[in-house]
């Protein structure tokens, strides 16, 4: 395997790798890891499936408390930025497959390059367990995220980066509390004998003695404050994709520009996190995307983490995408 570093930034870099024996022919495929805390490398085993068949670029987020504050902020606009790059660097052959959080952008990336620069899109976009619409089918999660009002998000769980990394003084939501706040929802979890406790007990990921799955969802980074507060805005509060109101870089975002895009959107029939709904919600605001590229895969008896982790995503997921990004 060959790795290459495509673009670097502050920010994040955009890594390609290559597997010896690849068809030339095979289109390269982006993989959009969200930026909710967890490393780039959770995704290691959907990773892997992907470059059995073809080159994968990720998008390897860095963490924020090693990034200069002279660097700037990094938003909202910042993360569909980013990808919409990523996609023009690599070419419109490119497939983008987007898990979660980095859902929404990724599909704001999408239909602004459809719509600003026609035939830059990518050919196929595979969105998984990624909020498009929390309100669709709303889960403790998003319940519990809208409890709280905007202010609460900008000010209270947020603090200041300290010496030494070179990010001091960033504001930022720490890994430090992010950890807490993953540490009571793996508790509840466990109480209540889920997917997530059971991945914990029995690890059925791709090499889970070197990367134990444990590891993988307890290992966290910083994330840059205004971020933390404008996804918490933009895809649970004011939920702005879904309304027609997201805007990027003074341009509104509208998903019915896209029509080249194959689209494919994937959801556990038990995810607590991102319930049967809220993702293929995509669908209705993707109208002329033609019906024979187009495909919803509700996994059964599949939570969150089954989508892109262990067993359930080498048998049932992967293949589904694979099937939908090949051509």
């Amino acid at each position: 395997m060959t790795e290459r570093v495509l673009r670097r930034t502050p920010f994040y870099a955009l890594r390609r790798f290559d597997m010896a024996g690849h068809d030339r022919d095979a289109a390269p495929v982006l993989v959009v890891p969200p930026l909710s805390g967890h490393f780039p490398i959770i995704l290691r085993d959907m990773v892997l499936s992907l470059l059995a068949d073809r080159p994968v670029a990720v998008l390897d987020w860095c963490n924020v408390r090693h990034v200069a504050v002279g660097y700037g902020r990094f938003g909202f606009d910042s993360n569909i930025r980013a990808i919409a790059d990523a996609i023009l660097q690599i070419g419109p052959p490119v497939r983008v497959v987007a898990l979660c959080q980095g859902g929404v952008p990724a599909l704001a990336a999408t239909a602004d390059l459809a719509a600003q620069l026609p035939g830059s899109e990518p050919a196929a976009l595979v969105l998984i367990a990624a909020p498009v619409d929390p309100m669709a089918n709303p889960t403790p999660v998003v319940e519990t995220i809208r409890e709280r009002p905007l202010l609460w998000y900008r000010t209270v769980p947020v603090s200041h980066v300290g010496r030494p990394h070179a990010g001091h003084r960033r504001m930022v939501y720490s890994a430090e509390t992010q950890l807490a706040a993953l540490q009571q929802y793996l508790s509840a979890a466990q109480d209540a004998g889920s997917e997530l406790a059971r991945k914990m007990r029995v690890d059925d990921g791709t090499d889970p003695r070197h990367f134990p799955f444990r590891d993988l969802y307890t290992s966290v980074m910083d994330l840059d404050a205004l971020h933390y507060a404008e996804n918490i805005d933009r895809v649970f509060l004011s939920r702005q994709i879904a309304r027609g109101t997201l805007h990027f870089e003074g341009r509104c975002i509208q998903p019915d520009a896209i029509h080249r895009t194959a689209l494919l959107t994937v959801e556990g029939a038990s995810d607590t996190v991102a319930a049967p709904g809220q993702t293929s919600a995509a669908h209705a605001l993707c109208p002329e995307v033609p019906g024979r590229n187009r495909d919803s895969l509700i996994v059964p008896d599949c939570g969150h983490f089954a989508l892109f982790h262990g067993a359930t995503w080498r048998d049932t997921v992967y293949p589904a995408i694979a099937a939908h990004i090949t051509g």
